[in-house]
C-alpha cells in the first residue's frame, strides 16, 4: 500500500469516526430533549399502577405514564430494608430511548434503630444521610444500548460483552413491565 493510501485510509477511518461521534450525541441531545418535555409534562398523562411484590423484600410498585394511547414513561419503585431502587423507561414512538436507574444504599436497615443496634453490638443507627446513591444512565436508539454513563459520570466501554448484556437486560425488563402496565382503557 502506497504512501498515498496510508494516508487517505488514516483520513477516511478519522472522518468516519468523527461522524459516527457526532451522530451518537445528537442522538443523545435528542434523548435528553424528549426526556425533559416528558418530565414537564407529567402532571398532564394519564396513569396505570401497579403493586410488585416479587422483586424486592419490601415490595414496590410501576406507575406508566400515557399521552392518549402513547406510552411516555415506567417508572418503577422498589424498596428493600437496606436501600430502595428508582428504575425509569422513556419512551418515543413506542421504543425505549433512555433509562435511568437510581439506587439508594442506606448504612443500615431501615428498622436499625437504638436498641436493635445494642442488642446486636453495633454502635451504628440507621441514618437517611449516610446513604450512598448509585446513578447510572442508558441511552438507547434503535432497541440498542448506544451510550451508558455510570455514577462516576464516565462512559462506560459498550464493546465488552458483558456491557451489551445490560442493555439487553434493561430491554428485557422494560418491556415486561411495559406488558403488565398495558392501558386497558
Amino acid at each position: 500500500m502506497t504512501l498515498l493510501k496510508k494516508i487517505l485510509l488514516t483520513i477516511t477511518l478519522f472522518l468516519n469516526f468523527i461522524g459516527f461521534s457526532q451522530t451518537t450525541e445528537l442522538k443523545i441531545e435528542n434523548i435528553k430533549s424528549i426526556y425533559k418535555t416528558i418530565n414537564l409534562n407529567l402532571d398532564s398523562y394519564d396513569t396505570t399502577m401497579i403493586e410488585i411484590w416479587d422483586e424486592s423484600t419490601e415490595g414496590g410498585q410501576a406507575v406508566a405514564y400515557y399521552d392518549s394511547l402513547e406510552l411516555q414513561l415506567i417508572q418503577i419503585v422498589l424498596l428493600g430494608e437496606m436501600g430502595k431502587s428508582v428504575l425509569e423507561f422513556y419512551f418515543s414512538n413506542d421504543s425505549l430511548i433512555f433509562a435511568f436507574d437510581q439506587t439508594q444504599e442506606y448504612n443500615r436497615p431501615i428498622y436499625w434503630d437504638e436498641k436493635r443496634a445494642k442488642e446486636n453490638g453495633d454502635n451504628e443507627t440507621f441514618d437517611y444521610n449516610k446513604t450512598k446513591f448509585i446513578e447510572d444512565r442508558y441511552y438507547f436508539y434503535q432497541e440498542t444500548l448506544i451510550k451508558w454513563i455510570n455514577s462516576k459520570k464516565e462512559s462506560v466501554d459498550l464493546t465488552l460483552g458483558t456491557n451489551s448484556i445490560v442493555g439487553n437486560g434493561l430491554l428485557a425488563h422494560c418491556y415486561n413491565m411495559k406488558e403488565k402496565l398495558k392501558k386497558r382503557w
